[in-house]
């Protein structure tokens, strides 16, 4: 497949974000006001800010399509704010000068909050989403939900302190699916008690007292690569799988989440492989995840091995790229089950990428990606398989708590006034 033109993601993103603009100033008369076209254009220009690091107000509004008046009186509310600040000179077209300007990344953060069956991780991260810090903790088994979040929330404050040049402006949390987005919670977290009794982004804002937004892990792994990929944001389809202690995938169409009815699409872990197969926590038989998860993975060479003490899923990953013969079949097999998942979601939701990350996805990345592509060419109509292109996440970099970071700084670029007094 031919590579996208370089910059060519950002014009169409520009593309996309203008035509938005265009829309809501045809139907100003009914309703919208000049506020709301105010607030779009803000979004806009952050978002240039942070696709190009640092610019010139006449490029801003060259690449936005704004007029530069407009362009300096909202950078100059945000200066006020300290949203931006001036970062020297630079060189434009034809040698002539001008002041560039960039994003706080010094003075303003937002947390991240990843929760998964048996670890969570929390991070805080700049406005262009780099990440100040990053821990990760291991949980002991049997925790009960109410543990779990009471020790995540005394963690993460014990960080934002630390970082205390810091204001936190938002914080993004992302959570196994499937979970209500109406309401605010885990619906199901299979092995771990309670999440479901818990509204937890009610209690996040009581504890923080900054906005909080929850996304499907998946969801927030598909807009991490969304954000951090150039070759990934063009305006095509793209779903990031998350092949970890759960399996799940987010689904992202010219910039926007595909979530559903109430945030739960994409939930293909609970997608029926076998329909005599085993009950699954979630009621359904055969469910994928329970043939490809990690969790699966590390049971069968448990079952295998029969060891005197359990192994972990670092034993298991560490036999598999020691090259013994027993793990790495068990390996594949698992990549087996996970082909017939992606088959269907090439079939049902037609995507032009498709990036597999999380836990399995880092034990061996060639060799799994070699077992998918050969499964895949085999059950797919070749026309599909023609304008499908299947990547692994490249690195061991934690898609998904990067992605709860851009859930966060996504709703400060939403709404940035919110953020701050208009008349500081």
């Amino acid at each position: 497949m031919k590579k996208p033109i370089p910059g060519l993601s950002v014009l169409l993103w520009v593309y996309q974000s203008r035509m938005i603009l265009v829309n809501v100033m045809k139907y100003t008369e009914s309703g919208l006001n000049q506020e709301n076209i105010q607030n779009m254009n803000r979004t806009l220009l952050l978002n240039l800010l942070r696709r190009k690091g640092t610019c010139a107000r006449v490029d801003l509004a060259k690449q936005s399509g704004l007029r530069q008046a407009t362009v300096t009186y909202i950078i100059n509310d945000f200066m006020k704010w300290g949203l931006v600040h001036e970062t020297g000179l630079m060189t434009g077209q034809k040698g002539r000068r001008s002041i560039s300007i960039g994003l706080d990344s010094e003075q303003y953060a937002v947390a991240g909050i990843r929760i998964a069956r048996k670890n969570y991780s929390i991070g805080l991260f700049n406005l262009y989403g780099k990440s100040i810090e990053v821990k990760r903790r291991n949980l002991e088994k049997g925790i009960k939900a109410r543990e779990v979040l009471d020790e995540i929330m005394d963690e993460m404050e014990k960080m934002i302190d630390s970082r205390s040049s810091f204001r936190v402006l938002a914080l993004g949390a992302a959570i196994p699916g499937p979970y209500s987005f109406r309401e605010g919670r885990i619906e199901l977290m299979s092995g771990v008690e309670g999440w479901d009794e818990i509204p937890l982004e009610e209690e996040l804002k009581k504890r923080f007292r900054v906005p909080v937004v929850l996304e499907q892990d998946a969801n927030a792994a598909a807009m991490a690569q969304y954000w951090y990929d150039d070759d990934a944001n063009g305006p095509d389809v793209l779903m990031y799988v998350a092949v970890g202690q759960g399996v799940g995938s987010g689904i992202v169409n010219a910039g926007e989440l595909f979530r559903g009815n109430i945030g739960s699409a994409g939930e293909i872990g609970h997608m029926t492989i076998d329909c005599h197969g085993p009950r699954c926590v979630c009621g359904n038989y055969g469910c994928l995840e329970n043939y490809c998860s990690s969790i699966a993975f590390t049971r069968r060479v448990n079952e295998e091995y029969m060891p005197e003490k359990e192994f972990t899923f670092e034993d298991a990953r560490r036999l598999v790229r020691e090259k013994d013969p027993k793990a790495v079949q068990i390996f594949l097999e698992c990549c087996d089950y996970l082909s017939v998942g992606i088959v269907n979601a090439i079939n049902i939701f037609n995507p032009q990428i498709i990036v597999i990350g999380d836990e399995m996805a880092h034990i061996e990345p060639e060799l799994m990606l070699e077992r998918i592509m050969m499964n895949v060419r085999e059950r797919v109509v070749p026309n599909l398989m023609k304008t499908t292109e299947i990547r692994m996440n490249q690195g061991e970099k934690d898609s998904m708590i990067h992605g709860a970071a851009v859930a966060a700084i996504h709703s400060v670029f939403h709404d940035p006034a919110q953020f701050f007094s208009i008349g500081a």
